[in-house]
């Protein structure tokens, strides 16, 4: 015998209609029909009798529902104390967070939705933008709020799903004293031979500055690599060379940002697998960045 035999019982007895009891239980009748026989075959006595006005409890089936009465609603009261547990368990989230988050003073939004969402346990990652796709594809990260390099912003439509949140001009990032730090833009034949500041080979930053340079045909003098993107601005502010980068890097790093030409444009994105955007807390959290980035855009709009 199991429980939900017990309620199939008491729903039949309830609407005295095995049809109906089917209707009401999201089963067909012939299953529900094939659990009563069961049943009644393991307790050996019928639990109904027909009559013309329907299904009529026998004097074992009337002890069977008295008795099963009690059984029901504790296994209710059981099930809703399993329901409330559950929902206060923890919900863990890897999440992987780009620069760009924080010179777009993205950050506090972020941590204000986790403030106001205890049940999420939040693990930043704050390196992620190394190769944010390879870790999303592992299973390293849940999500990540990162730029991908040129020529993969869209990437596999198939499997990940692409959020723009903001949207920025790529400049060239230097010392302030520069000569150059003042012009309005940069033209790429300024570039040639300069010394660059990039990530690690073959990371993010590093496929993006090479992007950049093959496109239009910059040929760089000499390269210093860091696995972080505070030792390349620290590199920058020393004049030691140059970074491609947002304009909001400028007052965040404090480095000049001037606008590369011909124009060049990168955006934050929210960057997940698509299986995992169904996950309720991870389409709340997409809801709130994009409205927040909207907002912020029709604000800007307005100035």
């Amino acid at each position: 015998m199991t429980v939900q035999q017990v309620l199939y019982v008491l729903e039949v007895a309830k609407v005295r209609s095995v049809s109906r009891a089917a209707e009401r239980l999201y089963l067909s009748q012939s299953a529900l029909s094939q659990q009563l026989r069961k049943l009644e075959e393991e307790l050996g006595y019928p639990l109904f009798s027909r009559t013309a006005h329907g299904l009529e409890l026998t004097d074992g089936g009337a002890l069977f529902c008295r008795e099963g009465a009690q059984v029901a609603e504790v296994w209710r009261s059981f099930c809703g104390k399993v329901e409330q547990d559950h929902s206060r368990e923890h919900i863990r989230l890897r999440l992987g967070i780009g620069s760009r988050v924080y010179s777009n003073g993205l950050f506090p939004h972020v941590m204000a939705f986790f403030e106001a969402n205890p049940r999420l346990e939040v693990t930043l990652y704050t390196e992620a933008g190394h190769d944010v796709l390879e870790a999303l594809r592992r299973g390293e990260l849940d999500l990540a709020l990162d730029r991908l390099p040129m020529g993969e912003e869209s990437g596999d439509n198939s499997r990940f799903f692409y959020g723009p949140l903001i949207r920025e001009r790529q400049c060239v990032l230097m010392n302030r004293s520069d000569p150059r730090a003042g012009q309005p833009s940069i033209t790429v034949p300024e570039l040639q031979g300069c010394t660059m500041m990039s990530g690690l080979e073959d990371s993010a930053e590093d496929r993006n500055m090479r992007e950049v340079c093959r496109r239009f045909h910059i040929k760089i003098g000499r390269i210093y690599r860091s696995d972080g993107i505070d030792t390349n601005m620290r590199l920058v502010r020393e004049g030691t060379g140059v970074a491609l980068g947002p304009a909001s890097f400028a007052d965040y790093y404090q480095v000049a940002a001037v606008p590369l030409d011909p124009e060049l444009w990168v955006s934050l994105q929210f960057v997940c697998l698509k299986s995992t955007l169904k996950r309720p807390e991870v389409r709340q959290f997409r809801d709130y960045l994009q409205a927040i980035c909207k907002q912020r855009e029709s604000l800007a709009g307005t100035v």
